[in-house]
């Protein structure tokens, strides 16, 4: 790489003279190579401690009497530095010696170093890495051989302990990896660590590792400290983690970069050195946006800037911040704790906005300057003022204004009520077909109260008018909607509960579902009739459990409300497959639908699951589960004698998954527990967590004297079932019979108003906030995920154990590497987690990866055969011919390489040399024949009849003279086509067979009626096993032996030849039959077909064959070859091997360049 000339007054410096000539001279910086003076081993740990290393490799510019020299080039790799110095040799050497002067010399050289990089500098200049950073991001991935796929994010200087001892070095923060590298005196240290093995990752500090970062994965701990940013790296390493977390919980690719930042216009943003690091802040920022602001999943944060915001209830402006994403600009308050009742904050939809304008400044009140008028299509105004860059701030509204009326346009209509009918389906796991015709007519339900109206104590109406009126007034004060303005003081009506009639108004707004309803119009629609009455798992689950969805409530036990119910379920199951359906969504969404409109219970649940409550009804309750450890920790830390007892117990973790799941629905009379989910829209998840730790402080001392778990989980049943809502404790409801269904005659006493358990959990546990619930759940999400998935492990290992090919170490160490690879490979992955599927389905594999495991693992694997006998037996393993291989296929095909018995080794050396998995393709001499119209007569003989084939063949033969006369088949007739099909069937059929005889190890198949061998293909399997000992060139015992049984085994197919020729006789007509049939092209004189075995004509004898068992009688004679067949290989030392190479070779298997392809 040119650089822009620099003088150099010490040349020789810690450098070393490669190259010179009169002008130029070529130098390696010392340390770099495998020198080893004591020169080297200084200058490398000077450079490595203290990050100084310059790129290894430059040249510099020389006069002969000049002691200045000039550095025109550098280079991190010797073949680019050789480009540059043959450059200067051809263009320039020859040109200086015209020159008069060594002053004439020096100023042509450094001209014209500095046009040719003017002429390199590319079009974009606002790059995305700086320079150094990407001379670090090739440093990291030479000294690591990582791939061009891995990002590195940061790096950092620190200390890694080892035995003990500190060794100074750099951290590499990568997207998947942790990696640690020092040079300390000639002694490297390298580490790399795996985001997705981390199972502990936590800031600590004791006597040994004082003031350090403790990382742990299932085999060890790993201390790090002496960082300059222990802060800054801490962060960036818990949401690298995080986002490897999230990646095994969805089964998502991996991680793709935000382009869009290096485009968006923005101001005052300090620049970093990288642009992941800039990426992952920005990630980051919007995530803690959307949490703030219950906005979409999608939304992303523009840019913020600090502002004042006139509020009208108190005629007083308020300082805080303004944020701006690409549908809304929102602001929130900045208030010291005294002054708590003047938070405010506000969602203004961009969508909403009619009218931006600039106020003009007022001399005589300085607090309203720099002043941003914005008007909504309701006629509602908001004023920001102290705007520092208010003209900024104007261009990029309009900026984001623009898109929105772009992507608007046309303008929106109501919805179609057939909308999505003529609509493509949405791809998903339902599978595909027309839309029933009869689900057009379905009618939206209003909210299921309006239908169904429950008797009202007078009372109870009574309380509900009052707080109607409460929430009138407060309307009118801090307006309606969406755009309200958000105070301490609608808290407290929250806290006091939403009356039923505003409920779905005020859940709506606060849940945030209402910006998702808003911005997909009609897609609630589209998505009940393509999804209502799809045969699929989804839809049979949704069934079983309609029937148990609150039924003591009237609207559940009509039609009506069921059927609601059926559409969003099942709607929602079409929309986000990943999810489906989880049981307990059917509680959430039946009182959703009591109190909301059919479309908005859908996008409640929508954004219940997905947003409010993440990972919460995925297959495996991931969210819920880390939930469950959070609340066990926040219990040991407020609670602590509790938690002690109920640990002795072993149901800390059982009493609250279903509390969790269906927000105490499902555990307390659902006209109680709406009151908490009330105050879960407004508050968030941490409202859960206030509340059990109530429910839990209630009970404390009838707990700490609970006998055993039974009872414990009892009494809290109980405790739950007797909440009471002082509002409608009069109310009564009748179950489908008709009966009363009251607390008393279903026995349980009442214990608690809803209203004050609620009242208990906001005053006892107000410290508690959104941000420690997300640092908890971080914490504790590395370990439940990583449970699961060594749970999952576990389950797939004790599936496949008893077929007898390894031991359960070796499968869980050739799991573990499995797993690595594929993660390592960022590939859409298949679902992992399907119930319906065997566990070993959970991990698949393909040719690329099974191929390097064959080559690294399998004593098969040597030689320049290995990866066409890889293609081969990849081919018989593959059970459903879908290109991949599932984990138990992938173990059985090692297991008969390395630890099968002598002789299942045998037929399977025997097998993968037969037609149809040893092609003509692959034989020396190709053949002239039409793909799959080779077959072989012994092949036949062994996968059907001779009966069933005649058969077929005469039926075939008249259907052919019946149906047209045409003398040559089109390539895309119909015909053809048939034939095709019918050859592949016949592939399937024999590969099915073949796979069925090397698996075979209890009960000895009828080897009589295995296919014969011919002359071409036991050449190839000769090949193949000379091939396999090339690893073993001085063992002549072996290689006698080898020559010594081919050599009876060529005998034994001669002598077989009038015994075939025999037989050929009898198989004529057969092949006569086929060869009417099958289509060919015109054939010549001169042509010879090839034979009933595949060979081709004018080859080798046509009549030599030999048989299974002479090929294992004859083989067994070999005493070194049997010792080799014979011999097992452990599975675990080869893979541990493997690792061993972790940094000589790429970090993915199928990256690796080791193996020609």
């Amino acid at each position: 790489m040119w650089v822009k000339p620099q003088e150099v007054l010490l040349a020789n410096a810690l450098w070393v003279t490669e190259q010179a000539n009169l002008y130029f001279v070529l130098q390696r910086r010392k340390g770099h190579g495998k020198t080893k003076g004591l020169s080297s081993i200084l200058v490398g740990t000077l450079d490595s401690v203290f990050d100084t290393k310059p790129p290894p490799f430059r040249i510099l510019h020389q006069t002969p009497t000049s002691e200045v020299y000039y550095l025109i080039a550098c280079s991190l790799t010797f073949s680019e530095i050789e480009k540059d110095w043959i450059w200067l040799q051809k263009n320039l050497s020859d040109t200086l010696t015209s020159f008069d002067t060594e002053e004439d010399v020096t100023e042509f050289v450094c001209c014209k170093i500095q046009s040719v990089i003017a002429n390199c500098v590319p079009d974009n200049l606002d790059d995305e890495d700086t320079r150094s950073f990407k001379s670090v991001t090739f440093k990291f991935r030479r000294l690591f051989n990582m791939p061009p796929e891995e990002k590195l994010v940061n790096y950092y200087s620190c200390s890694f302990w080892k035995s003990r001892m500190p060794r100074q070095g750099w951290m590499y923060l990568s997207v998947g990896h942790l990696c640690f590298y020092a040079y300390i005196l000639g002694r490297e240290t390298k580490l790399a660590i795996r985001w997705s093995d981390v199972t502990e990752l936590e800031k600590t500090s004791s006597l040994l590792f004082p003031d350090s970062i403790r990382i742990a994965t299932r085999e060890k701990e790993y201390h790090f400290s002496m960082f300059l940013h222990k802060g800054e790296t801490f962060t960036l390493m818990e949401q690298l983690v995080n986002m490897a977390m999230k990646q095994l919980i969805d089964d998502k690719g991996g991680f793709s970069e935000d382009k869009d930042l290096l485009n968006k216009l923005s101001k005052n943003v300090p620049k970093k050195n990288s642009f992941l690091i800039r990426d992952l802040n920005a990630r980051a920022h919007s995530e803690a946006y959307r949490l703030l602001f219950r906005l979409p999943a999608c939304e992303k944060l523009d840019g913020r800037t600090e502002a004042t915001l006139w509020t009208p209830y108190n005629k007083r402006n308020v300082w805080g911040c303004m944020y701006l994403s690409q549908n809304y600009l929102c602001f929130t308050s900045r208030m010291p704790p005294s002054q708590v009742k003047n938070l405010v904050s506000v969602v203004i939809p961009l969508r909403d906005v009619m009218l931006v304008e600039r106020a003009e400044n007022q001399a005589s009140n300085p607090s309203v300057e720099k002043s941003l008028l914005i008007t909504t299509n309701r006629r509602v105004s908001f004023l920001f003022a102290q705007i520092l860059d208010r003209d900024f701030v104007v261009q990029k509204i309009s900026e984001l204004l623009s898109r929105i009326r772009t992507l608007s346009l046309p303008p929106l209509i109501p919805p179609d009520p057939l909308i999505g009918k003529n609509s493509p389906p949405l791809g998903n796991k339902f599978g595909e077909g027309d839309v029933p015709q009869n689900l057009s007519s379905w009618k939206s339900q209003p909210p299921l109260m309006t239908l169904f109206k429950l008797p009202n104590a007078a009372q109870t109406r009574v309380t509900q008018e009052t707080k109607e009126k409460m929430w009138e007034m407060h309307f009118t004060d801090y307006g309606r909607g969406i755009t309200m303005y958000r105070t301490t003081e609608v808290a407290k009506l929250v806290l006091q509960g939403i009356p039923d009639q505003l409920r779905r108004e005020v859940w709506m707004t606060f849940s945030g579902a209402i910006n998702e309803m808003a911005t997909n119009p009609g897609v609630y629609r589209s998505l009940v009739e393509h999804s209502l009455g799809k045969p699929c798992q989804a839809n049979d689950e949704i069934e079983r459990d309609l029937h148990r969805s609150l039924p003591e409530h009237p609207a559940f036990q009509s039609e009506i409300g069921i059927n609601a119910l059926r559409r969003v379920l099942s709607a929602y199951a079409w929309r986000n497959p990943q999810i489906g359906y989880c049981q307990a969504m059917n509680i959430v969404a039946s009182v959703l639908l009591i109190y909301c409109s059919e479309e908005e219970a859908f996008w409640q649940l929508a954004t219940l699951c997905e947003n409010l409550l993440p990972d919460y009804y995925n297959t495996r309750v991931v969210g819920a589960l880390v939930d469950q450890s959070v609340l066990d920790d926040l219990t040991s830390e407020h609670l602590p004698d509790l938690h002690a007892r109920l640990d002795e117990l072993g149901m800390i973790r059982m009493i609250s998954l279903s509390w969790f799941l269906t927000i105490f629905l499902s555990v307390m009379p659902y006209e109680s527990a709406v009151n908490i989910i009330d105050c879960f829209f407004y508050d968030g998840a941490k409202v859960i967590f206030q509340v059990a730790l109530a429910v839990l402080e209630a009970n404390q001392e009838r707990l700490l004297n609970c006998r055993d778990d039974g009872e414990a989980m009892q009494l809290l049943a109980d405790y739950l079932e007797g909440v009471y809502n002082e509002e409608t404790k009069d109310c009564v409801l009748h179950n489908k019979d008709g009966e009363t269904v009251t607390k008393q005659n279903r026995g349980v006493p009442q214990s608690v108003s809803v209203q004050r358990l609620i009242y208990d959990a906001y005053t006892h546990y107000e410290a508690l906030t959104a941000s420690t619930i997300e640092r908890l759940r971080l914490k504790y999400r590395l370990r439940v995920v990583q449970q699961l998935e060594d749970g999952a492990g576990r389950n797939v290992v004790r599936s496949i154990v008893g077929d007898g090919y390894f031991s359960q170490d070796e499968l869980q160490d050739l799991l573990t590497l499995v797993r690595e690879e594929l993660l390592g490979q960022r590939r859409p992955p298949v679902d992992r987690f399907d119930p319906t599927q065997p566990p070993y389905e959970a991990y698949k594999i393909d040719f690329d990866l099974f191929r390097l495991l064959f080559v690294s693992l399998s004593p098969w694997g040597h030689g320049s055969q290995a990866e066409s006998l890889a293609a081969r037996l990849f081919r018989l393993m593959d059970h459903n011919a879908d290109g991949l291989l599932n984990f138990r296929e992938l173990a059985a095909a090692l297991g008969m390489t390395c630890t099968a018995d002598l002789t299942q080794r045998l037929k399977l050396l025997y097998t993968l040399h037969l037609p149809p998995l040893l092609t003509a393709a692959e034989l020396e001499s190709p053949t002239s024949s039409e793909t799959g119209a080779e077959i072989a007569a012994e092949a036949t003989d062994f996968f059907e009849s001779m009966e069933q084939s005649v058969t077929s063949l005469e039926s075939m033969s008249s259907h052919t003279e019946d149906s047209g006369r045409e003398p040559e088949e089109r390539p895309g007739s119909v015909a053809s086509q048939h034939n095709y099909l019918r050859d592949q069937s016949w592939e399937v059929r024999s590969t099915s067979s073949l796979r069925s005889l090397v698996e075979a190890r209890d009960s000895r198949p009828d080897l009589k009626t295995v296919p014969r061998m011919s002359q071409p293909h036991f050449i190839m399997l000769w090949k193949t096993l000379y091939d396999m000992f090339q690893t073993q060139p001085e063992d002549q015992e072996l290689f006698h032996s080898i020559a010594t049984v081919g050599t009876l085994l060529l005998q034994l197919g001669d002598v077989g030849k009038k015994f075939y020729m025999e037989k050929e006789e009898s198989a004529d007509s057969l092949v006569d039959a086929a060869a009417a049939h099958l289509p060919s092209k015109q054939s010549t004189p001169t042509e010879q077909a090839a034979d009933k075995n595949g060979n081709p004509g004018g080859g080798p004898d046509p009549h030599w064959a030999i048989t299974v068992e002479q090929f294992l009688a004859t083989v067994l004679t070999g005493g070194p070859i049997v010792e080799f067949f014979s011999r097992p290989t452990s599975l675990s030392e080869g893979i541990s091997r493997l690792r061993g190479r972790r940094f000589t070779r790429l970090q993915s298997l199928t990256d690796s360049s080791f193996i020609k392809v």
